[in-house]
């Protein structure tokens, strides 16, 4: 293999905007330019995420700093060889990886595999964050480039994840937090273990793996360094951590500053940066009565730069939407009280809302409940489960005063 493996820069960046991850990449993506977008952790300014891009398609993904415990824990699962190299702190592990991967003759699919799943979950990481401070630098970029894949449309799956990981950020920031668990509190972990065991296929098993993640709390290591030494993905362990978190048995650890935050590999200026959109945020109403679709959509919502009025009863919608005003209103079909059908007559009959735009979110899919939908000025019908990127494409849709179709 030949060529510059590392990535390359020669000159500096901006100070950082504030925006939303999902807007910036969007917007770099829609001008198909190249370079590296950085994203700065707001709860933790020795966080950052970098997404290196060609002509608007991802090319590689990963952290900006504190990279060694982050990759011993990913690289465990997919390539345990890799555990045993030593991964500089704040300089791209890219070149470490070919070189190994050149000096052990591995099949080249392989090593696109190994990238490929680095680069997902780094970019999990990324949508996880709420607003950010995003730097972007034309000149760094990934040399060779093995592999590409396009960033105009993210995967259910993914987005699926980033909205879990941003549920636990309220108590457990991100994979760098540190946990521990005081030694009084360890009868305590051992009672609420016992009333919320782990799935293993033997008790045993199950309780040699308790005993085991109760010693490792009592270490102060990272999310990322007790999944290594549990050999289990940090998704899982956060998962299983959490209620320990939420009942207070298990203390999420203030960061220590020894040094400056780290920031981009090669820090940078760049002479001309691309603008980044500043408007303001518009809200989005939400009408129904199931708190998990509230959550699912706020969630989804805020990622991409709107505020979210969630209603959970329609008798009292049409009072909150008249002193909210929002740019559109997603509703249920099938709700108490007053179902989304008459809601809707009924917000197409006031004059303070009737040109605001409606989207349909049910499980209702007969072709009756579109025409209905349909007569009473619905502008889209979106059925449940929905694709995020289908909700947030109406939205738009609605919002720059398309046709609309039901």
């Amino acid at each position: 293999m030949t060529g510059n493996l590392s990535p390359t820069s020669t000159t500096q960046s901006r100070p950082g905007v504030v925006t939303y991850p999902r807007k910036a990449i969007k917007h770099i993506v829609a001008k198909g330019i190249s370079g590296c977008m950085t994203f700065h952790d707001p709860l933790d300014p020795t966080i950052g995420w970098n997404l290196y891009v060609r002509r608007g398609q991802l090319t590689y993904a990963t952290s900006a700093g504190r990279k060694a415990e982050r990759l011993r824990c990913l690289v465990r699962s997919i390539q345990p060889e890799l555990c045993e190299l030593k991964f500089p702190e704040l300089e791209n592990e890219y070149t470490i990886v070919c070189q190994w991967w050149h000096s052990s003759g591995l099949p080249m699919a392989r090593l696109r595999q190994l990238l490929m799943r680095l680069s997902l979950e780094a970019i999990v990481q990324t949508l996880a964050l709420p607003k950010a401070s995003v730097e972007f630098n034309k000149t760094r970029k990934i040399e060779p480039i093995l592999i590409e894949t396009p960033l105009t449309q993210i995967p259910s799956p993914l987005w699926q994840m980033a909205l879990q990981w941003q549920q636990w950020r309220k108590t457990l920031p991100s994979p760098f937090s540190r946990l521990y668990l005081e030694p009084e509190k360890q009868s305590a972990f051992r009672e609420l273990w016992q009333q919320y065991p782990y799935q293993f296929k033997g008790k045993k098993e199950g309780e040699r793996f308790a005993m085991r993640l109760m010693h490792l709390l009592g270490k102060q290591l990272s999310v990322y360094q007790i999944s290594y030494l549990l050999k289990v993905s940090a998704q899982n362990l956060v998962a299983w951590v959490q209620p320990l978190v939420s009942a207070g048995l298990v203390v999420v650890l203030e960061r220590e500053i020894t040094e400056s935050p780290p920031r981009a590999e090669s820090p940078a200026r760049e002479t001309s940066p691309p603008p980044l959109d500043t408007e303001p945020r518009q809200t989005i109403a939400c009408i129904d009565d199931s708190k998990t679709i509230q959550k699912q959509v706020k969630g989804i919502l805020e990622i991409h730069g709107f505020d979210v009025l969630g209603i959970t009863e329609p008798a009292q919608a049409l009072t909150s939407l008249v002193r909210q005003k929002p740019a559109a209103i997603l509703m249920d079909v099938n709700m108490p009280d007053i179902d989304g059908y008459e809601l809707c007559s009924m917000l197409r009959q006031s004059r303070q809302l009737r040109d605001i735009p409606i989207i349909m979110l049910t499980g209702r899919d007969g072709i009756l409940d579109r025409i209905r939908a349909k007569t009473l000025g619905v502008n889209y019908y979106l059925t449940k489960p929905f694709n995020p990127d289908n909700l947030v494409g109406y939205i738009h849709k609605v919002l720059q005063g398309l046709a609309s179709e039901t």
